[in-house]
Parts: C-alpha cells; sequence; structure tokens
C-alpha cells in the first residue's frame, strides 16, 4: 500500500495588525509592545499532490486517488492554540527581534483557520522598513534561537494513526508596512504562507537473503544533507526582501552530531558528515509484516524468514508498514567547496543470520577448516541498508527501502586457510589433486577432502584481483582509457570493466565495471569493483557483489611479495551518485570507521597461480592454464606465456556457501 502525502501551507488571507492606543508612537529600550493582530491563515490540501507530510498533528486515513488506494494524512489539529515563533527585522537599522506568538484555531467544516490575535515586541514597528516571517509547529526558542530536535523513536504508519512530527513550519520574510493603526503586508495580494521546513523518509525493511536474518531496531543514518538536531540562528544580512525563502539559510546542524574528520581534504569532497541514531519502535498489538512467531526479544529486533528466489515467495520477508521519519536539511555546500559536491546520506545497521547451524563467520580464516554449510558473513556492526544522492525536497516525503542483500562473495569462495608466506608452490597435477580432494594432506590442506572445492577459472580468479596500480602509479591509462587527477589523497583514478567482459558469477557469465584510485608512490590502492556494468551492455547485470576494496602492496610497482586484498560489503545498497561514489569510499576516512570485523582480509603472493582449464567450461569463456596476480593491468589480461613447472593455488568452492 503506498503511502501518500498532501501538499500543505498554512496562508494567510489577511494580515492587519491593530495597535493598542495606550502605548504611544515610541518605546523605550527594553520596553514590551503589545500590539493587537488579525493575521488569518487556513490549510490548504490540494488533490492528488503526492509531496508533503509537514510538521503538525496528523490522521492518516485511506483514500483512493486516480485509482489507487493511498494512506492519506490530514491535519488533525485539535488544540484551541498553536504557538509560534516570529522573527521581526528593520532592514534601515538591522535591529532584529525574535519573539513567541500564539494562534487560535478554528475549524470550519474539513478548512483549519489560524488566527494571530498579540504580539508582544520591544521594537517600535511604527519607524523603519520592517520585514516579518514566523515558524510555527516543532522546536523551542532558546535565547534568540529556536532549537529543533526531530523524533528518531519512530513507529509504523497505519490508517487510523495519529502522529505530530517535530519538524517546524516557515514563511519567507514579509514586508510589512504601517497604514493608519494597523501593520498590513506591504503587497497585499500575495498571501503569507507557512511551509514545512523537514524531509521525510518512510523507512520499509525487506531481506533477500536465502537465510533467516535478523536486524537490530537501532540503525544509524549518517549524511551531509540531513540531521535530526540543530537550530535556527537568526543572523540576519540584507539579502532580507519581499518573499525572500531564508529560512533555510538559517539552519545549522548540531555540530555535537558531527563525525570527526582528520582530513580537510576528505571534507572538501564530502563536506561535513551528521550521525542520526534511530529507533524501530515495536508495537506488540500491530503486526508489520515481519517474522515474530517462535521468535524472541522483539524489542531489540526484526525477523526475517529466508527469501526464496522461485516458487511462492516466503512470507515473513518484509515489513508491510513504513516507519516515519522526519530529518532536517543542512546545507551541505557551507562545508563543501567541491562543485560536484552532491547528497550523500547513508543508512547503516547490524543484522544477523538466525540459522541456528550457521556459526562460523567468513571474515575469519579458519572458517575454511569447517564445513560451507556452517558459514554466515559478519553484518553485526555497520550493514549498509541504504543510501542515496537525490535531491529531496522540504516538505516533502519519500520512500525508502532498508534492504538486507548479501550473497557469498568470489573473494570467500577462495580456500584461504593458508596465506602469504604460509602458502605452498606446488607442480600443476599436485596443486589439482589437492583442491579436488583427490590427494590428501589433512595437516597442511584440512577440510579439502570434501571433495567441495576445485581450482578457479580465470573468469572466477583474475576479477577478484584486477588492478591497474602500475599504470595509475605512472599516471597512465589503460586499455584506450585514460586516467585522470581527481585531487589531493586520492591521486589517480580510472574505470575499467572486467577482462574479455567474461566473469563467472555461479555458472553465469556476467559483465562487471570497476572504479580504482591511488596515489602515486604510495603503497596503496582502492576500488569500488563487481559494479554493474556502467555502459549497461549486460542486460542481466548486477549489484549485488558489488564491494569496496582496499589492496596494499610492498611498494608501488612490486612484482613480488605480499598482497593484502580487503574487502568490505556495499551490494545493491550503495547508491551514491559517481560523482562523488569514490571520494566517499575510497578514503582512510572511511575505512577507519569501520570495526576490524566488517572487513574480510586475505593476503595472498605476487606470482604465479594455477587456474582450471577442465571444470564448468562455458562457451565463449576464456581458458588458461594459469595467470599473474600482478599490479600491472595489462599483465592481468590472458596469459599467453610458458608455463611455470610450479606455482601457488588456491582452492575454489565449486558452490556458494550460501
Amino acid at each position: 500500500m503506498a503511502i501518500l502525502a498532501s501538499l500543505l501551507c498554512l496562508s494567510c488571507s489577511e494580515t492587519n495588525v491593530d495597535y493598542d492606543s495606550n502605548t504611544g508612537t515610541t518605546s523605550s529600550t527594553g520596553a514590551v509592545k503589545t500590539y493587537d493582530v488579525d493575521i488569518e491563515a487556513s490549510t490548504d490540501n490540494p488533490e492528488n499532490q503526492a509531496q508533503t507530510r509537514a510538521d503538525m498533528p496528523f490522521k492518516v486515513s485511506e483514500e483512493n486517488i486516480s485509482g489507487k488506494t493511498v494512506l492519506y494524512p490530514k491535519l488533525n489539529i485539535t488544540q484551541q492554540t498553536m504557538p509560534s515563533v516570529v522573527v521581526l527585522y528593520n532592514k534601515s537599522t538591522r535591529k532584529r527581534e525574535v519573539v513567541e506568538a500564539n494562534w487560535s484555531v478554528t475549524k470550519e467544516g474539513s478548512d483549519v483557520k489560524l488566527h494571530l490575535n498579540q504580539l508582544s515586541t520591544t521594537s517600535n514597528l511604527a519607524n523603519g522598513d520592517w520585514y516579518i516571517m514566523a515558524f510555527m509547529g516543532g522546536g523551542e526558542k532558546k535565547g534568540d534561537d529556536l532549537e529543533v530536535n526531530t523524533e528518531t523513536t519512530i513507529n509504523v504508519i497505519e490508517k487510523g494513526k495519529e502522529f505530530a512530527t517535530s519538524c517546524p513550519f516557515a514563511t519567507t520574510w514579509r514586508h510589512i508596512v504601517k497604514e493608519g493603526n494597523k501593520l498590513k503586508l506591504h503587497n497585499e495580494s500575495k498571501k503569507m504562507v507557512f511551509k514545512p521546513q523537514g524531509v521525510f523518509l518512510v523507512l520499509s525493511l525487506e531481506s533477500r537473503m536465502t537465510l533467516p536474518t535478523k536486524i537490530n531496531r537501532e540503525l544509524t543514518l549518517e549524511s551531509n544533507a540531513f540531521c535530526s538536531s540543530g537550530s535556527y540562528k537568526f543572523n540576519v544580512g540584507s539579502n532580507v526582501s519581499d518573499d525572500a525563502d531564508l529560512a533555510f539559510s538559517y539552519w545549522q546542524a548540531n555540530s555535537a552530531k558531527a563525525i570527526t574528520r582528520i582530513s580537510n581534504e576528505y571534507k572538501k569532497y564530502n563536506a561535513e558528515h551528521y550521525t542520526t541514531n534511530i529507533k524501530l519502535n515495536y508495537e506488540s498489538a500491530k503486526d508489520d509484516g515481519s517474522l515474530r512467531q517462535g521468535q524472541s526479544d522483539l524489542g531489540n529486533y526484526i525477523y526475517f524468514n529466508s527469501y526464496k528466489k522461485s516458487g511462492q515467495a516466503a512470507s515473513n520477508t518484509k515489513t508491510n508498514r513504513g516507519f516515519l521519519l522526519c530529518l532536517m536539511p543542512v546545507d551541505y555546500k557551507k562545508t563543501s567547496n567541491y562543485g560536484g559536491i552532491v547528497n550523500e546520506t547513508l543508512l547503516f545497521g547490524k543484522v544477523d543470520v538466525t540459522d541456528p547451524n550457521r556459526t562460523n563467520y567468513t571474515n575469519d580464516k579458519s572458517v575454511y577448516t569447517t564445513n560451507p554449510n556452517t558459514w554466515k558473513p559478519f553484518m553485526n556492526n555497520r550493514y549498509l541498508l541504504a543510501s542515496f544522492s537525490d535531491d529531496l525536497k522540504k516538505g516533502s516525503s519519500y520512500d525508502v527501502t532498508l534492504r538486507i542483500v548479501r550473497p557469498t562473495l568470489p573473494i570467500e569462495r577462495l580456500w584461504a586457510f593458508r596465506q602469504g608466506n604460509d602458502m605452498q608452490q606446488k607442480k600443476r597435477t599436485e596443486a589439482e589433486g589437492i583442491a579436488e580432494g583427490t590427494q590428501i594432506d589433512n595437516n597442511y590442506y584440512p577440510s579439502l577432502n570434501s571433495k567441495l572445492y576445485r581450482l578457479p577459472k580465470y573468469s572466477e580468479f583474475i576479477p577478484i584481483f584486477n588492478n591497474p596500480k602500475v599504470q595509475l602509479n605512472q599516471k597512465q591509462g589503460l586499455g584506450g582509457v585514460p586516467s585522470y587527477d581527481i585531487g589531493n589523497e586520492y591521486g589517480y583514478a580510472i574505470t575499467s570493466d572486467s577482462h574479455g567482459d567474461y566473469v563467472d558469477i555461479n555458472g553465469q557469465q556476467r559483465k562487471f565495471s570497476n572504479w580504482f584510485c591511488t596515489k602515486p608512490g604510495y603503497n596503496v590502492l582502492y576500488a569500488i569493483m563487481y559494479c554493474k556494468q556502467f555502459n549497461g551492455k549486460d542486460a542481466n547485470g548486477t549489484n549485488n557483489y558489488k564491494v569496496a576494496v582496499r589492496m596494499t602492496f610492498p611498494d608501488p610497482e612490486a612484482t613480488s611479495g605480499e598482497i593484502k586484498v580487503e574487502t568490505y560489503y556495499l551490494g545493491p545498497n550503495y547508491n551514491l551518485s559517481l560523482a562523488v561514489a569514490g571520494y566517499y569510499m575510497c578514503h582512510e576516512e572511511f575505512w577507519k570507521r569501520l570495526d576490524q570485523k566488517d572487513i574480510i582480509v586475505r593476503t595472498f603472493q605476487l606470482d604465479f597461480y594455477w587456474l582450471n582449464d577442465k571444470d564448468d567450461i562455458k562457451p565463449n569463456e576464456p581458458v588458461y592454464l594459469c595467470t599473474k596476480i600482478s599490479l600491472d593491468g595489462v599483465a592481468q589480461g590472458p596469459y599467453t606465456g610458458s608455463v611455470p613447472s610450479s606455482a601457488y593455488f588456491l582452492p575454489w568452492l565449486r558452490k556458494p556457501a550460501w
């Protein structure tokens, strides 16, 4: 069922301010002057406009709009008065005053009208060039600031639900003039309108994993564009004019919510990021579609069944209602001078597999001594649930799906119990026998007698280690694609497609694109790999295997020694704009926020490796006896040189562990 939010504004049809005749024409400093006011505001709910869910009391109704059943939030103001904060500004003297005022509430049928009856101020509104703006709903006046803290323990939205948000309404600046004993809008033909300042996200959850899962109800949102806490600081300037929409420019996010960054260069390309902690509230009497029967600790976790890819879909794999979250927009361009800066919003959670037989995490190399039927991925710290770079409009509502997706990754299918200097070179027949379990050595190669492994194919092996470190170190291109300088601390970057446009994923041909960057002269290369091919040529393309990778080498153009490959899962939930995706992910500032358990770490030798040339070979699939892990993007293509007598080998799990 869709959730629709209506466009809601409060429009002032009359703006007349009557003076109290006892106050005179001037006021001494600090003396309070009270004006009688006659400002009428009405609610406006245009039909079929699915854009705004404002900061006022609501009750959700179910309606049919354009032939579609939707949940429709309607204003449900039941109190007799509504508080507001009014900002007054004299452009002649640059004097500013922030005061509070109450609006009385009347109802005429389905319409709600608000009347401002009195306004107390120390300012003499009879003299000068005065402008007025107002805020209603949400926030608390602290001195001359308006402090806002939106509610982040959130509930599901459903028919008949009553709720109130904590994001304020604001008007534009309006020019006021004195006519007789009244203050009026200079342009009375244009009404004064309150507009909501927050953005609303309706969060739903689903699991697409073939294993049963649970997710902690506490989530973390990190964003340069939104925050739940901050203040309006009315540092009013000369840009005030009639109908100037400047409320957003006065908003400042709570600096205590800012993520500490050491690198100014990282902040340049990503702006300041703020943390918002979210709690998905448990309501025992309301079925949200998740798995509850037989589960414990429902107050802290949401449970899901395993997802079936074919046949009748499993029940309880997603929520059937959304959780409503209100956030305040942040002007990220204030903390970044990068011309391509865009919204970067990411939601993280803590997820775990609930199958009692799955006890061994794949981030631990000892997992390779156990049966793959007991494996599971570690997702219980900083699992990426969703991200976006869309320009979300104030007062608008957007559906966001938090999705649990995590296949067995190619790096996990390589038997890597023996790593780095612990690896052995073998003749081909011996390596093949050990990998296939026909030559048994349980002391050095435990569990391979299971016959669940074989040597990897070229199309399975090379995409894991594919990298152009040498080319980027020399500021060169690869395959006709030039590299380009993307800034200090990032170095040179390049995009390249998978070799031969052939990557074997579970027996099917796939095409992927990779994005790399590294600083010349440094030993580390960053990458976003296994991306759905950027040019869209793969009709069956997928982002389910997308990963962030950090490779560390002995030196920038090493030909021997160890390569450390660190992998963090992104999947289809990483959707930041290509303008900033690499700037966010491919820097030490991102990686240092991860726990070591979030990362799959493998260490291998830069040298030759044996490949499979006989099993599960598809038509047109490139086949080679061996290949070399290197830093040269060209050399990682098809190897046609002389075959070594001995080489390293990494057995490949024949079928995914889940």
